[in-house]
């Protein structure tokens, strides 16, 4: 049996401490619900292209999924140093997180990390995704 999307409204709040004002975006989703967790599906419209997004939380592991100009697969787990490869269109990268915090609860996940870049710090991270489904207004 399929798992039937539900239609959402996502916002995603980014603060990075090298950084004084805080990055948001608001995009159409699906959300798909698990047993153990949920799909969270969403474009993301930068400078170079639109990156489809999806987050897939299971119990105690977050996963940011990229594909397009971006393209990368990262999990985070709470108290973890968790590496990927981070892919654009000039180059690809070494990208390891410390994630400090992973809160997830309904219509919200929140994670708190340390990034590096090829061995190189490049900030603090607190990224806020909030959603409601379709009709509902943002919390």
């Amino acid at each position: 049996m399929a798992i039937e999307p539900k239609r959402v409204r996502v916002r995603q709040k980014t603060t990075i401490s090298e950084i004084a004002e805080p990055i948001e975006l608001q995009a159409e989703g699906l959300y798909y619900e698990l047993k153990t967790g949920f799909i969270l599906t969403f474009d993301q419209e930068r400078e170079d292209g639109v990156v489809p997004t999806t987050i897939k939380y299971t119990t105690g592991r977050l996963a940011l999924i990229c594909k397009g100009p971006i393209e990368m697969n990262h999990s985070f787990i709470e108290g973890r140093l968790t590496q990927s490869l981070y892919k654009n269109p000039y180059m690809s990268m070494t990208m390891a997180t410390t994630t400090e915090r992973l809160d997830v609860a309904d219509g919200r996940c929140r994670f708190v990390y340390e990034l590096s870049m090829n061995e190189d710090v490049a900030g603090n991270y607190d990224v806020d995704v909030t959603w409601t489904f379709e009709g509902g207004e943002f919390a």
